[in-house]
């Protein structure tokens, strides 16, 4: 929160407001604005649609161009929401 010029209790109760209020989703440690969870699903839908039944990391690292950091944490989101499940080391989209 130092970056944005915010005292670090104000930044806190700010992000746990967004999140209660739902425009922000936490994924572990990590953020992220629920338009772009949601635009992630579509694009998981739109692949689906297209014929293609795996994710692997290293593709979904390369096409959303996101570190590994990012990855499973999505990954793993995909799988709660019951979009894909974890087969080895890919996805099945469902």
């Amino acid at each position: 929160m130092a970056a944005t010029g915010l005292d670090a209790a104000v930044g806190e109760r700010m992000l746990k407001l967004m999140v209660r209020e739902k425009a922000l989703v936490r994924l572990g440690d990590l953020v992220f604005h629920a338009d772009a969870l949601a635009r992630l699903k579509s694009d998981v839908r739109a692949k689906k649609a297209s014929g293609e039944a795996r994710l692997d990391v290293a593709l979904f690292k390369e096409h959303y161009g996101i570190s590994r950091k990012f990855a499973i944490p999505l990954l793993e989101y995909l799988d709660r929401e019951r979009l894909t499940r974890r087969v080895g080391d890919a996805r099945v989209i469902l």
